[in-house]
């Protein structure tokens, strides 16, 4: 069983929300809860995982495989006591890791207090909670994760902004592209974000790298 990995950052992607974590050459898929994102995009940092050398990263890991679903599925935390706390939540009926883990885009002692405080309202905001779930996560595990509540973790009490996360790696990735192409990387950066600020639609790294060298072509 696999309980930690420790390797380099290769790549993410925010819709999984995952990662892959390249061990000695052997990448691994690894979920990650939405909440560590900030944390881990500080992490890949301005100038992407195009170039080397990719940014060292550790995750404490859950492993799972059932009959049901016999593909191992990876889940990776910055921090032990968040992965201890998961693997509480995950015995909530109709909780399985994947839904977990998508569900945790506040931190895990927001979580855990508004468990112990019976705040059904914050409860419900986790996406693919909903109110009988959240019921079904207080009458689980109230009075289980006083330790986790007191806990000192990235303190994001608000839901993280996947849109605008996305919005910034693919800002990133389109700026690597360009630089491939030959052009300055602060080059790059400016004229992806003015064609960014001039159509927000773009949201693809490839629609928006081909408009700045749309945007390039027709200002020769």
């Amino acid at each position: 069983m696999i309980t930690h990995l420790q390797g380099r950052l290769a790549r993410m992607d925010a819709a999984g929300p995952l990662i892959e974590v390249d061990v000695a050459g052997v990448r691994y898929e690894v979920l990650v809860p939405l909440v560590l994102w900030p944390e881990i995009q500080a992490l890949a940092g301005e100038g992407g995982l195009d170039e080397p050398p990719l940014p060292e990263i550790g995750l404490h890991i859950h492993y799972s495989a059932t009959a049901n679903q016999p593909v191992p599925v990876l889940v990776g935390f910055l921090r032990r006591a968040e992965r201890d706390f998961f693997r509480k939540f995950i015995t909530v009926e109709g909780i399985g890791p994947s839904k977990a883990a998508r569900a945790m885009n506040v931190s895990v002692s927001t979580i855990a207090r508004a468990i112990q405080q019976e705040d059904r309202a914050t409860l419900t905001r986790l996406p693919g909670i909903g109110a009988r779930g959240a019921d079904k996560i207080i009458a689980t595990l109230r009075g289980k994760v006083v330790a986790e509540a007191a806990m000192h973790d990235g303190g994001y009490d608000r839901p993280v902004d996947v849109a605008r996360l996305e919005e910034r790696r693919v800002a990133i990735d389109a700026v690597e592209a360009i630089t491939a192409l030959g052009f300055p990387r602060n080059d790059a950066k400016r004229w992806v974000a003015e064609v960014q600020a001039s159509d927000p639609q773009l949201t693809k790294v490839e629609d928006l790298t081909l408009a700045v060298l749309r945007l390039r072509d027709a200002s020769r």
